[in-house]
């Protein structure tokens, strides 16, 4: 069968079970809101609570259930909240023709993520999308929690011990992939994961605007088709590939590499869910904080709220921790804001999320080896000026954030500034969560703008910035239900629409099709040999049926930029990813150090004896060569000293003998 049929019937499967395993038993913790004194009216508030609270407090109950007694642990406490739920009224389908536009709209995301991830081969030449690059992590992930629970070994650096990172996201497909067996492979698992995952990110839209009073009457679908397509609108940032273009004659497939990255909520699931979910479990519990008050409230009710709002806040650390980091200053501030009021419901929900979080501190601290600290001080970057860290270009970025942002933001920061400067004396109902969006995204901002990340990227910068995402989105859909109509718009605001539709549309088609020679492009050392691509993924087939299944398989770690097919297509981990592979704790001196080790094995000719000897050295127990690789392209074929056990004109894959037999 074709990889691509292959592929598609695999999410298919994985897209179906993905909902029973995590949002079915949400219903159950939904009956527990209910019992905590929290009014859940109606079949579609339900199923977006339980959306919300499946993927924001399920994860670190499953991962504490995974260390106990693995997948099938976690699947029998979701089968219990999914019984408890079955009680709760079923939903109503009176009104289908209604919502017929939003499957519609369901249908559209489902193919967009497919585009995103499927592979597709023709005539023996695979093709692979641009998300690779970050789903070999993911997949790699998933596929150690399926084979060895909770916690788990660095897939990108053989060594003893525990993988140091946050990975609650992936217990999700590791449970359809422990379900569907040979059927959905970690990849389409995690991709069927990601996609929805986007349902609860307009769930919780929704929830924000309902609860901050937003909604005007009768503007509910009109709200909701809205909500959906601001969740694909980027900035201007078209129009710096346009200048790109005309200074270098270079196009790029992804917009975001002009500056430092925002994304569009969308495409931020398509790249990196676990850290969108992580921003919807950090609201979703401090909403929870915030739930109006009843009149036969009581201290176990309020007990409650901070219990499940706790478990939520170790969920969103679990899922990512920039995240976490990002919004701990304004939890911080928060809770002693509430303590000065005799509010002690904060400091109870942050204790919960400490203990719940307990293993996984633990594992990150125990597992990293590298000592740098994470975080570093430095102004948001505004590249097409100023370039460099220097301090002096650095205080030059300050005044200039606020073009930044707005020309990131676009449409929505243009909403974002109407909502502000037309807004009116408002009622006291939605006060407080009206509070909490301006000073969350308020602290965020401040933490995206003059704090980062030390390793590998600056994956806080990036990450911390989708709360002021959410935040303009949610301003921008209260002013927009104003507007009776496209033709009433102002001409910039038009031209913010169509460029930030049409910077979204770039995105998707550039994981694909923006590519040399049918666009001018820079050189990406990513699927620039389909052939070869195709028959790596036949090689780690091979190898899944054929070598023990904790054999350490080295293929050449410095040939592209990133390490990839190892992760996606095979079960057999390397000694070394490529050059990040202190991603899950190695220090950088290790990487280097064995980068240093292996690396002559493929570019260079060696003995047999030394080459051999470096492989032992490295813990590796086979070595895949392919024609790309300088040894081979010296000789017009792999290494002769050993045989190959599995040999294409691409590939060979040979066994590394142990130490002392020929």
């Amino acid at each position: 069968m074709p990889y691509l049929f292959q592929d598609l019937f695999a999410l298919v499967l994985a897209t179906i079970l993905a909902p029973l395993i995590l949002y079915l038993p949400g219903l159950g913790l939904v009956g527990l809101l209910s019992r905590c004194g929290v009014n859940v009216e109606g079949s579609w508030e339900r199923i977006g609570w339980a959306m919300l609270l499946g993927l924001s407090i399920l994860p670190v109950l499953d991962t504490l259930m995974i260390r106990l007694g693995g997948i099938p642990a976690m699947l029998l406490l979701n089968g219990a909240l999914v019984l408890w739920g079955a009680r709760l009224p079923g939903v109503s389908f009176r009104h289908w023709h209604a919502i017929f536009p939003f499957l519609l709209a369901a249908l559209l995301w489902w193919l967009i993520c497919a585009w995103s991830y499927v592979d597709i081969d023709i005539n023996g030449s695979l093709y692979q999308s641009f998300t690779i690059l970050d789903l070999v992590k993911h997949a790699a992930v998933t596929e150690q929690i399926m084979r060895e629970g909770i916690p788990f070994s660095d897939p990108f650096y053989a060594r003893d011990g525990v993988a140091g990172y946050y990975h609650y996201f992936y217990a999700w497909p590791a449970a359809i992939c422990w379900i569907g067996g040979d059927l959905i492979s970690a990849r389409m698992a995690f991709v069927a994961t990601a996609y929805w995952a986007g349902f609860a990110v307009v769930a919780l839209i929704w929830r924000i605007m309902v609860d901050a009073a937003f909604i005007r009457s009768g503007r509910h679908r009109r709200l909701l088709a809205l909500a959906i397509l601001f969740c694909f609108m980027s900035g201007a940032d078209l129009l710096f590939m346009l200048f790109r273009f005309l200074a270098t004659h270079r196009v790029e497939p992804q917009l975001d590499t002009w500056n430092s990255e925002v994304r569009t909520l969308g495409t931020s699931l398509i790249w990196v869910p676990h850290h969108v979910s992580a921003m919807v479990a950090a609201w979703t519990g401090m909403l929870l904080l915030v739930r109006p008050k009843q009149e036969d409230d009581t201290i176990w009710r309020h007990l409650c709220h901070a219990l499940m709002a706790g478990a939520a806040f170790a969920t969103m650390f679990g899922l990512s921790t920039w995240i976490a980091v990002g919004i701990a200053p304004f939890l911080a501030g928060w809770t002693c804001f509430a303590l000065w009021r005799r509010d002690i419901r904060l400091l109870v929900a942050g204790l919960t999320a400490l203990i719940l979080s307990i293993p996984q501190f633990h594992d990150i601290l125990s597992a990293r080896a590298d000592g740098n600290f994470p975080l570093g001080i430095g102004v948001r970057s505004f590249t097409p000026f100023l370039e460099d860290d220097s301090i002096g270009q650095q205080l030059l970025r300050i005044p200039l954030l606020p073009l930044n942002y707005g020309l990131e933001l676009g449409l929505c920061a243009i909403g974002a500034y109407y909502y502000w400067s037309h807004r009116k004396g408002r009622s006291d109902r939605g006060a407080p969560t009206r509070a909490l969006l301006f000073w969350s995204t308020l602290v965020t901002l401040f933490v995206a703008s003059f704090l980062r990340s030390t390793i590998i990227y600056n994956d806080l910068g990036w990450r911390v910035i989708l709360f002021t995402v959410m935040a303009t989105i949610i301003w921008t859909l209260r002013y927009a239900q104003s507007v009776p109509s496209l033709r009433k718009l102002r001409p910039l605001a038009m031209t913010l629409l169509v460029l930030g539709l049409a910077g979204t549309t770039w995105d998707i088609i550039g994981l694909r099709i923006i590519r040399s020679p049918l666009f001018p492009v820079r050189p990406i050392e990513l699927n620039n040999a389909p052939p070869i691509s195709h028959a790596l993924r036949d090689a780690y087939g091979w190898a899944d049926r054929h070598l023990p299944a904790d054999a350490v398989l080295q293929y050449n770690p410095t040939i592209t930029a990133r390490g990839i097919d190892f992760g996606l297509y095979g079960h057999n981990w390397p000694s070394i990813a490529d050059f990040q592979a202190n991603l899950f704790g190695a220090s950088q001196k290790q990487v280097d150090d064995r980068l240093a080790m292996v690396a002559p094995i493929f570019n260079q000719s060696l003995a047999a004896s030394e080459m051999m000897a470096r492989a032992r050295a490295a813990r590796i127990d086979y070595l895949l060569f392919t024609q790309r690789d300088p040894v081979w392209r010296a000789h017009h074929a792999p290494p002769a000293a050993i045989p190959c056990l599995y040999r294409t004109p691409l590939i060979c894959v040979l066994a590394v003998p142990s130490e002392g037999r020929p």
